[in-house]
């Protein structure tokens, strides 16, 4: 429908099967179709912060007139490890400009080689993986909640998502960019 032109048909029609599939595992999938829609322009989606690991994250609200990139990833995704650089080079490139590289992920109640883990031992996991393969984005706080993926349809890792200096969702990206392709998108969010 949308490649069609149908825009407002194809926003009905996900809305209407995320609410009749929203309890089900493919929620963050309809959500994900609904945002590349619909959600460039609008109001970034509040993030879950009750737990986390690094620095306590900020809540979104707080960081307008600053960029933001959030930087959806998994402690599995081979993808998202490869993407950090990109990351880190970029908040480095933009810090006088205030931007802000914030994390979130999630337990999928396993850890290494697939092993099933307890909440604790995930999240311990994920620590030590933070650890050694985002070392060059040590003070990036990193929320973990579900509802953050479910809000923001990160059903690709990493998912990537640029936010303006309003605290509105600049660009909309499941999967990896590379370095030029996320700093043009920064560099637009970071404009004034």
């Amino acid at each position: 429908m949308a490649e069609q032109g149908q825009y407002a048909k194809a926003v009905s029609l996900l809305r209407s099967a995320l609410a009749r599939y929203g309890n089900t595992s493919i929620r963050a999938r309809l959500q994900k179709n609904l945002n590349l829609l619909a959600l460039v322009g609008q109001p970034a989606p509040h993030l879950q912060a009750t737990q986390y690991l690094g620095p306590k994250p900020p809540a979104l609200a707080s960081l307008k007139g600053s960029p933001v990139l959030l930087f959806f990833w998994a402690h599995w995704c081979v993808d998202c490890k490869a993407e950090v650089p990109v990351s880190a080079r970029l908040r480095q490139e933009f810090a006088r400009e205030g931007l802000v590289v914030i994390g979130p992920t999630q337990l999928y109640g396993y850890a290494a080689q697939g092993a099933d883990a307890s909440p604790a031992q995930e999240r311990a996991y994920i620590e030590s993986g933070r650890q050694r393969y985002y070392s060059s984005l040590p003070d990036m706080p990193v929320p973990l909640s579900q509802r953050n993926f479910n809000a923001y349809g990160a059903s690709t890792t990493p998912t990537l998502v640029v936010l303006n200096r309003a605290g509105q969702v600049a660009m909309y990206h499941p999967g990896a960019l590379s370095y030029d392709e996320l700093r043009s998108a920064v560099q637009k969010a970071a404009a004034r």
